[in-house]
């Protein structure tokens, strides 16, 4: 048996093979479904929303994000201070930056999210189970990130977000770990 680090590391891996398979145009028009099944379940009335900047493995989600703004949602992205994940306030997403890992996110002056005020938060990953569990990119950011926000406010909504080929019946779990309460894919919302 191997330790829980390789078991996870292999799942990545499986994960990466995965999506390699799968073309552009198909995981594009999965991308387009998903934020289709995004909007269905939001609610009306703007908000506020904690994205991402999609990278080339995740669910392009932008073009959601632009219809949101444009409604008047006010939207966080990830940002990166010191080696922690923090959620800047994002105006517009042609005004990113590159950030110190290669990501694009919102600039220093653009204001932080006010934990207090966040609603409900789409969180990319390497591979979802059902019920929620979660394989990220092996940092912990996003774990952390979790685990203080429920803290500030228990009432925001953690949903994740992942192609179908991104679904697995397990993923290795460590007590840092933190799950979401739903997963959405192109087929829809899976509750926990």
């Amino acid at each position: 048996m191997t330790n829980l680090h390789d078991q996870k590391t292999l799942l990545r891996r499986s994960i990466q093979e995965r999506l390699a398979h799968r073309s552009k145009k198909n995981l594009d028009a999965e991308s387009r479904s998903l934020c289709r099944r995004i909007r269905e379940v939001l609610p009306k009335e703007p908000g506020v929303i904690a994205g991402y900047v999609p990278m080339p493995t995740e669910p392009n989600i932008r073009p959601l994000l632009e219809e949101l703004l444009s409604e008047g949602w006010i939207i966080a992205l990830p940002a990166f201070e010191k080696n922690a994940l923090v959620f800047r306030r994002a105006e517009s997403l042609e005004r990113l930056v590159m950030g110190p890992l290669k990501i694009l996110e919102p600039p220093l002056t653009s204001p932080p999210l006010n934990p207090e005020e966040l609603s409900i938060a789409l969180v990319p990953a390497r591979a979802y189970t059902k019920t929620g569990k979660r394989l990220g990119r092996g940092n912990g950011g996003y774990d952390i990130w979790i685990r203080r926000q429920r803290t500030l406010n228990p009432q925001t909504k953690f949903w994740g977000v992942c192609f179908e080929a991104q679904m697995v019946n397990d993923v290795p779990m460590d007590a840092h770990d933190e799950t979401v309460d739903a997963v959405i894919t192109a087929r829809g919302k899976i509750d926990n």
